[in-house]
């Protein structure tokens, strides 16, 4: 195989396929990208990536002299083309298992493993499903946080994806829900009238890993305001976004029943400043337990008091006014999930939304911008 390829172009698509290739292993050929190429004019040079769990295949352009399949160490790769200058890089492969690459006056000779070793890959089957790119940007990071982090609990290590259940005059464009929760926090967010294709009267739900949901919204990131179309078989799913397709193995089991934890009586509301909440709770976050994280929220009327303490650090207390009739309660919550929500709302003013000092409380964004967007949180024993 021999083939040149603009520095520039390589190393962008080697950026997004080293977010998939597993960095430690114990299959080490999975450590390799499989490149392949046709010779002739107008060439592309296929690049994929996989651990078995997430795959992505991409192409960019290129001159392909002799075409053929070869293997190369990803990372290895990647380190070699960032430090490259920026001019086009041609590589050569000698028959014997081994490539040479050269780059104005850089050489390099890596070892090529046998591509006929190089595990089969998921072909996508058709994708009957479509969503503007700018919507999963919006939506994946607003969710991703509150996956579980414990490998033991897979259920929840990853997003619940509904799409469709629409309402009646909604059957062309349907709803598009994502749900995250560690048992302690659940974030949920939906968009009607945001997926195109399939039968949105009929819902289609599938859990997706963590892992996959990061590497789409990065993908959703590079792209224009194009649609990214997915589908799914009985074990993957498949997202099309331009040159590039990224499949992931479905997580299998039952996600909780969610709806049976997001508050309906929730009769009381405070409404706060984004802003001025982040800095309050940064402020008294410096002193709350390394433990438990814990901070208290005063509530009275026409005030809020935010407080922390801990043996080891003292105590802080932070004074906000609000719009609170009362009455006066104390809610305890974890400080690090409140930060979590915050940060990844992105909005002017949020709202506290609660019925009492231990059941679960819900927030959410006073100006929705189009999405219905919900974290709800477990408080804390006051």
């Amino acid at each position: 195989m021999e083939f040149s390829v603009a520095k520039a172009d390589l190393l962008k698509e080697l950026t997004f396929l080293n977010n998939v290739v597993e960095k430690k292993t114990t299959i080490p050929i999975l450590s390799n990208l499989l490149v392949t190429g046709e010779a002739g004019p107008g060439g592309a040079l296929t690049l994929a990536g996989t651990d078995l769990d997430a795959t992505l295949e991409t192409s960019c352009a290129a001159t392909i002299q002799r075409g053929g399949a070869a293997l190369l160490p990803a990372r290895r790769l990647f380190d070699i083309a960032r430090n490259l200058p920026d001019a086009d890089i041609r590589f050569k492969s000698d028959g014997n298992g081994n490539m040479s690459l050269t780059c104005e006056r850089s050489r390099f000779r890596l070892f090529s493993p046998a591509p006929e070793n190089y595990p089969a890959l998921p072909k996508p089957p058709a994708l009957p499903l479509a969503v503007p790119a700018g919507i999963l940007r919006t939506m994946i990071p607003r969710v991703l946080f509150a996956t579980s982090q414990e490998e033991s609990r897979y259920q929840l290590n990853g997003v619940h994806v509904t799409v469709g259940g629409g309402a009646p005059g909604e059957s062309k464009r349907g709803r598009l829900r994502l749900v995250a929760t560690d048992g302690h926090r659940l974030a949920f967010i939906e968009r009607a009238e945001s997926v195109s294709g399939g039968d949105s009267s009929q819902p289609v739900s599938f859990l997706i890993p963590k892992k996959t949901m990061a590497e789409i919204a990065r993908l959703a990131a590079d792209t224009a305001d194009a649609d990214i179309a997915f589908g799914q078989d009985d074990h993957h799913a498949f997202f099309r976004i331009g040159s590039r397709t990224f499949a992931s193995r479905l997580l299998a089991g039952q996600f909780p029943n969610y709806e049976m934890v997001m508050p309906k009586s929730n009769d009381k509301t405070i409404a706060f400043e984004t802003e001025r909440l982040v800095a309050a709770l940064k402020r008294v976050g410096v002193v709350a337990d390394e433990t438990t994280h814990a901070v208290k929220l005063h509530a009275s009327e026409g005030r809020v008091e935010i407080t922390a303490q801990s043996p080891e650090s003292g105590e802080a207390v932070e004074t906000l006014s609000a719009d609170y009739p009362g009455p006066a309660l104390t809610i305890a919550f974890n400080v690090s999930y409140l930060m979590d929500f915050l940060g990844a709302a992105r909005a002017t003013q949020v709202s506290f939304e609660f019925k009492d000092e231990i059941s679960q409380i819900q927030l959410r964004p006073i100006d929705g911008d189009g999405y219905d967007y919900r974290y709800i949180v477990m408080p804390m024993r006051a």
